[in-house]
């Protein structure tokens, strides 16, 4: 059962990498058909009639615009490297080797690839607060930052087990020396 589930890690972690990738993709496309866009007049035009948000132009929005697609971009790169970590833990376990250097090593790379993570969502839910007229006409759905909350609770588990490891890398260490 164990071998099954760890299998079955790998598989989505690996899935989960090839999404990430067409989501970079995606971003990087459609940031440039964004901006591409809005250079065009015809676009402002439609945008700030179509918007129905009175005196305010297209270029106060550039600059989030840009910081958005940038911030999603990083992400998606984050999230390709937490499943990438996350892949060679699970592969380590696999071949039952726990307490190791190489382990302690990819929790570390993992606690900053999600500290980075978290990071980069709090400054998306920011804004997207600052900018919701604009983002969203109805922006009842971001008063609420369940990916900010998440990412927070799931900083602090993987800091735990963090210490957790580095601790039982001493015991395991204290072990071998008196034997």
């Amino acid at each position: 059962m164990k071998k099954l589930i760890l299998n079955l890690l790998t598989i989505f972690a690996w899935i989960y990498q090839i999404f990430c990738v067409i989501g970079i993709i995606m971003w990087i496309v459609m940031g440039g058909v964004m901006l591409f866009g809005i250079h065009n007049p015809d676009f402002r035009a439609g945008f700030e009639s179509g918007r129905g948000i009175k005196g305010v132009s297209v270029d106060n929005y550039i600059g989030a615009i840009v910081v958005v697609l940038l911030s999603l971009i990083m992400m998606s790169v984050a999230a390709f490297l937490i499943c990438r970590y996350a892949r060679l833990i699970v592969k380590n376990i696999k071949q039952e080797v726990y307490f190791a250097d190489s382990n302690l090593n990819l929790l570390k790379k993992l606690l900053i690839s999600v500290a980075g993570y978290t990071v980069i969502s709090i400054i998306d839910y920011i804004i997207f607060i600052t900018h919701r007229t604009w983002f969203a006409k109805s922006s009842n759905n971001v008063l609420y930052p369940s990916g900010v909350t998440t990412g927070l609770l799931f900083l602090a588990v993987l800091y735990v087990v963090y210490l957790v490891f580095k601790y039982g890398m001493k015991v395991q260490e204290d072990a071998d020396s008196i034997i």
